[in-house]
């Protein structure tokens, strides 16, 4: 359902979009016709080609009656038939959202007009914080993208950072049930200080993108709550800010497992 709600952009990115499981070939047409599917659904009921690529949900006894599902995930493929990038996961219900294939699996941006957004501002520094969807079904996993944008002449600090002195960090506060990942910061550049013998690493002026994995574990309810939590120290190649400590609040949209979008 998330690739054909977000097909339009895969088009626009000229990606071909296809999907296989090891459901018959009757049950992928019903599936198709019930909720509109436009792009390829493959049928491997013996589960072949799911064994071939090494997806089989080994986690999944032969005994039970799932047995031959693969391991739910996303492959990007390119036009030589190489696979670039692979999203994953070991829980069998778990889905990497479209817009995160389309940023992490891509490196593609997308339409975040209507995705859960906050920002705040502070002395040279910008803080905005996206979900990579505008909603969030049951056993989903989208990536919260916080954006910290810096005036020329500044600098984060990254780590390792010596003692006192104040890294970048991001922290995502969620509802029971809701599964916050480890966060994930860009690669830091070396950086020295003059009379320091320390080597400090830093995020530099321009575009800071901080990644948190959200996995959704809630069946009900119209919307849920995050709270990103920033703090940093801006610094010139001379003198620091103050320490500051950002919190920005986002309401999550939740929506049932297979209900159609209505058409646009």
């Amino acid at each position: 359902m998330q690739l054909q709600q977000n097909i339009e952009q895969f088009d626009a990115a000229d990606v071909a979009v296809f999907a296989i499981s090891y459901d018959p070939l009757d049950s992928q047409q019903a599936f198709a016709e019930e909720f509109a599917i436009s792009y390829p659904l493959l049928a491997d009921p013996d589960h072949a080609a799911i064994e071939a690529t090494g997806i089989l949900n080994t986690l999944v006894e032969p005994e039970e009656s799932v047995y031959g599902i693969p391991f739910p995930g996303s492959y990007v493929i390119g036009t030589d038939g190489t696979v670039e990038e692979k999203l994953f996961f070991q829980n069998y219900r778990n889905r990497a959202s479209a817009a995160t294939v389309l940023r992490d699996g891509l490196g593609l941006d997308f339409e975040v007009e209507n995705h859960p957004h906050a920002d705040v501002s502070g002395e040279g520094v910008s803080i905005s914080a996206t979900l990579g969807g505008e909603a969030m079904v049951f056993a989903e996993v989208s990536i919260l993208y916080v954006d910290i944008d810096l005036d020329d002449g500044l600098h984060l600090y990254g780590q390792p950072i010596p003692e006192g002195f104040i890294p970048t960090e991001v922290s995502v506060e969620a509802p029971e049930g809701v599964e916050v990942a480890e966060t994930r910061y860009p690669a830091t550049v070396p950086f020295h200080i003059e009379g320091i013998d320390e080597e400090f690493h830093t995020f530099e002026a321009g575009r800071i993108r901080i990644a948190v994995p959200i996995n959704n574990g809630l069946r009900e309810g119209d919307t849920f709550p995050l709270t990103v939590n920033v703090s940093y120290q801006a610094c010139t190649d001379r003198e620091c800010y103050l320490p500051q400590n950002r919190t920005l609040e986002l309401d999550v949209p939740l929506l049932p497992l297979n209900r159609r979008q209505p058409p646009s």
